[in-house]
């Protein structure tokens, strides 16, 4: 790994260069807490104070811990001061490709309901907005709120990148954020509930009783209007629901184990969600079947925008406890913790940070040469080759071994030397 010297050197320059922080003070305090995240691979207060270059007149562990705990609800981490920032930054560092995926989706943790819209590249998403709701928020904030986070991307998005296709699952669909897309030109697909209300032909109907004619292993499109009242909101229904395919290492008696409890604890989540016995019966039937709204018009086009959504799950893990339970950056144990939404807001700003930094590295670790030496490093890894990007970045930040130093280090000049050529971030008088 680089030493943390090195380290907080490009990361503050990566952060002058993104334009994230025009304040030079903070931007320093923010580029010491983001290098101790990326050499302790860890959001509690502990790992971070023992991370973080040692001041020039020690203090004690109370006041670090304080400073550190003071940190979280500075503005220059609230998504207002960040999303611009990251949504050009991200851009301008893994690219959009042809077609860009934005994922939407929420995670609870304790009290809070933290609402994500992040970019997808490879097998995660970079948070580039978000946003701290109760677990349980009042009627009607939800959807608005929503809505603000796309208007907050689009107001940021490059004129010259072309429009991106978000991504939902079913607690998203809405008159408000359908007629925001198309107002604003993305395209959608995003997956309906049973319960939700189609026009086709010209007729109104719920979803359920189209489940009833479909077939297994086959999928359906047809034309269709966002039902309710307003303008119509055109798009295509697509149906389907796919025979169960386990992939090849998956298919041992353990894996296969752990699927029937997978699948058990589901559906007890669906009964305690529903309640009532006929009910929880029903949702269990229709559970299973995946219906989109998109604007995609063939159903192998929405199927495979639609797989851009699982994405987001991952990197929730990775802020988490990790694929393995112990190799994540404890978000939720942090958010837990919080008695306010400011300490949880400036959490999943230093996570969004840490996020673009840390995938960035493991994308272009990913794409060096297999038989270059750091090729070679990479391969020592894993028997399998099946790291994400979010993993390949970590283990690139933290190898004992120092082989990646040098490669490190021209890698986050590249980026900056990148960030600093874009001109859709924002400059601050010493980038400029």
């Amino acid at each position: 790994m680089l030493p943390a010297t090195q380290l907080y050197a490009l990361v503050l320059r990566f952060l002058q260069a993104l334009g994230a922080i025009p304040h030079a003070t903070a931007r320093e305090a923010v580029a010491d807490l983001l290098t101790a995240l990326l050499v302790a691979q860890s959001l509690r207060p502990t790992p971070l104070l023992r991370a973080q270059l040692r001041p020039a007149h020690p203090v004690p562990a109370r006041q670090a811990y304080k400073r550190v705990a003071r940190a979280w609800r500075r503005p220059w981490l609230t998504p207002a001061q960040l999303t611009p920032c990251l949504v050009s930054g991200a851009l301008a560092l893994v690219g959009p490709g042809r077609t860009p995926h934005l994922a939407l989706d929420s995670v609870i943790a304790g009290s809070w309901q933290i609402l994500t819209l992040g970019l997808v590249v490879g097998s995660r998403v970079v948070p580039l907005a978000w946003h701290v709701l109760a677990a349980r928020p009042a009627a009607g904030q939800f959807t608005p709120t929503v809505v603000r986070l796309v208007r907050a991307v689009a107001a940021a998005w490059p004129p010259a990148v072309a429009r991106p296709h978000l991504v939902a699952d079913r607690a998203f669909p809405s008159r408000a954020l359908f007629g925001t897309l198309a107002e604003l030109g993305w395209g959608w697909t995003i997956r309906l509930r049973a319960s939700d209300w189609i026009v086709l032909g010209g007729t109104g109907q719920r979803i359920r009783p189209l489940l009833e004619a479909a077939t297994v292993g086959a999928w359906s499109t047809q034309p269709a209007t966002w039902g309710g009242d307003g303008r119509p909101l055109p798009g295509t229904l697509v149906i389907g629901r796919g025979l169960p395919v386990v992939p090849y290492h998956q298919r041992g008696p353990a894996s296969l184990a752990a699927r029937a409890r997978q699948w058990q604890r589901r559906r007890q989540r669906i009964r305690l969600k529903h309640g009532a016995k006929r009910k929880a019966d029903a949702s269990s039937d229709t559970d299973a079947w995946v219906v989109l709204f998109s604007t995609h018009p063939r159903w192998q086009a929405a199927d495979a925008s639609y797989r851009q959504r699982w994405p987001l799950e991952s990197s929730y893990r990775d802020a988490q406890n990790g694929h393995d339970g112990h190799s994540g950056w404890e978000l939720e144990t942090m958010v837990r913790r919080a008695r306010e939404a400011a300490p949880v807001t400036g959490l999943v700003g230093v996570w969004a940070l840490g996020a673009l930094v840390q995938i960035w590295i493991g994308q272009e670790l990913r794409a060096a040469p297999v038989t270059s030496p750091v090729g070679n490093v990479v391969r020592g890894w894993s028997t399998t080759g099946r790291l994400s990007v979010w993993m390949v970045g970590r283990l690139a930040l933290t190898d004992p071994t120092g082989q990646l130093q040098g490669w490190l280090w021209k890698t986050l000049q590249r980026g900056i030397d990148r960030l600093t050529a874009d001109d859709s971030l924002p400059r601050t008088a010493e980038a400029a």
